[in-house]
């Protein structure tokens, strides 16, 4: 628009000055021709062209001026638009910059900070586990100290039962050997029974073969048979065995209520009867 108007304005210039000369030269220098005008006339009117051709100068250049002045600015426009987007794009660039470090930034801080609260959770993880662990391990102590225990009662229990064992294996010996020294001894009752009956029988033969008087026969016949004769009672005849003194002693009947030997008194134990 203010080139359009410098132009308008130096084209009315141009044209102001054309009719001018056409004013004075009477419409193509008519005046000139058909009428001379007087000298004072004359020179008034070249001062007064000459005063119109200054101005028209002064115009001229002021609209140059103008001109060249709307083409520098221009020019200067036209730089500062191409400097503009230079100077735009690296502040953004810096802008993207910043924007990432900052980004880097609250990446590693959002890291640490996970990997801070992973290690306080896996330190209480840890921290319950081990306070479960502890307390099924003293379960498993207590489990381990009973089963201890117990083997260890068992193995007391085994070892009662080993003695125990021998024990009865020695009474076993033992009451084997008393029942052969009862054999024995019954064996010899036996005998001596059957002597004493054959001793009876056979008094006249005795008497008269042999010089033994008939009256110490019969006392030591009784002396036999108050031998065999129950040691309680003096009824029965003996059948019971105590131990550990192994005396012939008692009736079955009298057993029962005899806590001793009547012999010897010693405490009885045990008791078996003798087959005779």
């Amino acid at each position: 628009m203010a080139i359009q108007a410098q132009l308008y304005a130096d084209n009315l210039g141009f044209s102001l000055g054309s009719s001018q000369d056409l004013m004075e030269n009477n419409a193509c220098g008519f005046n000139q021709f058909c009428f001379t005008p007087p000298p004072q006339q004359q020179q008034q009117q070249q001062q007064f062209s000459q005063i119109q051709q200054q101005q028209f100068q002064i115009l001229n250049q002021k609209n140059n001026q103008n001109l060249m002045n709307f083409c520098t600015s221009h020019n200067t426009n036209s730089t500062q638009s191409v400097l503009f987007p230079q100077s735009l794009a690296c502040q953004f660039e810096k802008q993207r910059l910043q924007i990432d470090q900052f980004i880097i930034l609250q990446n590693e801080r959002l890291r640490l900070a996970l990997q801070e609260q992973r290690k306080q959770q896996v330190a209480l993880i840890l921290r319950t586990y081990e306070s479960k662990a502890q307390f099924l391990l003293k379960q498993k102590d207590e489990k381990i100290a009973k089963a201890t225990n117990r083997s260890k009662e068992l193995e007391d229990f085994l070892k009662r039962i080993e003695i125990e064992n021998q024990t009865w294996q020695r009474i076993t010996k033992e009451n084997e050997a008393i029942v052969l020294s009862l054999n024995n001894t019954i064996e010899q009752l036996k005998e001596n029974a059957a002597c004493l009956l054959s001793t009876n029988g056979g008094v006249g033969d005795a008497e008269s073969c042999c010089d033994v008087p008939p009256m110490e026969d019969k006392v030591q016949a009784s002396q036999q048979t108050r031998k065999v004769m129950c040691k309680s009672c003096n009824s029965s005849k003996s059948c019971m065995v105590f131990f550990p003194c192994r005396h012939l002693s008692s009736c079955k009947d009298c057993d029962p209520f005899l806590h001793s030997c009547p012999l010897c008194n010693m405490e009885k134990k045990a008791s078996i009867e003798a087959l005779i």
